[in-house]
């Protein structure tokens, strides 16, 4: 048997043992059914870096549906101008494309007339949008996200191409958005330093660009994003985080 007929005979002879088999899996598993069963996760809100609210978010998946709650609160001084709570909801499924909302709420306590919902008919490839006392509906590209669910569709999408482009929905209308890969950045954070890819968009339309930083050791969790441009410097950036 020469060696070429030998190779053929150990790979054909070759199969995995339990524990290999196990770890085969495993790497080959799509990202979507590896991601955390829950996330808890809270955010400083700073204006001109000055911490003005609070966020703190929750992630939960039973087997392959999802649902992400978020709530922001003012803070200090702020809370006098800003009464009440935001309160975000995205439910939906998970696909070994990722996240795939059904619906998605963003409710004020303060004002309950400026509620938004989108809800997702991915059979008729169809999104109904719920605003001001409107009902309108249109095409639903693939891939789109809702305002909520494209920070945490970043964990589901491979990391490795570098540019990501998705629709996102908040409730009002459709918008592509198309990320940039930077680079790996160490950035300091209350929960300690973290090793991060960076992402951009840019906005020609109004100059603003969107930076958001996914940690590597978290499942490219998003740690911090920061808008600029147009008179305008927020950020979001982590102070608690907890996996399950």
């Amino acid at each position: 048997m020469n060696v070429i007929h030998h190779e053929r005979a150990r790979r054909a002879s070759w199969r995995p043992q339990p524990a290999a088999a196990l770890l085969l899996a495993l790497l080959l598993m799509p990202a979507a059914y590896a991601a955390p069963t829950r996330i808890h996760a809270e955010y400083a809100m700073l204006n001109n870096r000055q911490h003005v609210g609070n966020v703190t978010e929750n992630f939960e998946r039973h087997g392959h549906a999802y649902q992400v709650n978020s709530v922001t609160r003012a803070v200090g001084i702020f809370a006098y101008f800003a009464k009440g709570a935001i309160r975000l909801q995205s439910r939906g499924n998970i696909t070994r494309g990722g996240l795939q909302p059904l619906h998605f709420a963003h409710r004020r306590s303060d004002d309950a007339a400026k509620a938004l919902f989108a809800d997702f008919d991915w059979k008729k490839h169809q999104i109904t949008l719920k605003y001001d006392g409107k009902t309108e509906t249109a095409a639903l590209p693939a891939g789109t996200q809702d305002r909520l669910s494209m920070m945490y569709q970043f964990m589901f999408l491979p990391q490795y191409h570098r540019t990501l482009r998705f629709y996102m929905t908040n409730g009002r209308a459709l918008t592509q958005y198309r990320y940039r890969y930077v680079g790996e950045e160490k950035i300091s954070t209350p929960i300690g330093t973290l090793v991060t890819v960076r992402f951009n968009k840019h906005d020609a339309d109004d100059g603003e660009n969107t930076d958001v930083w996914l940690a590597k050791a978290w499942h490219y969790f998003p740690v911090r994003v920061r808008i600029q441009g147009n008179h305008r410097d927020e950020e979001q950036l982590i102070t608690h985080l907890r996996f399950h």
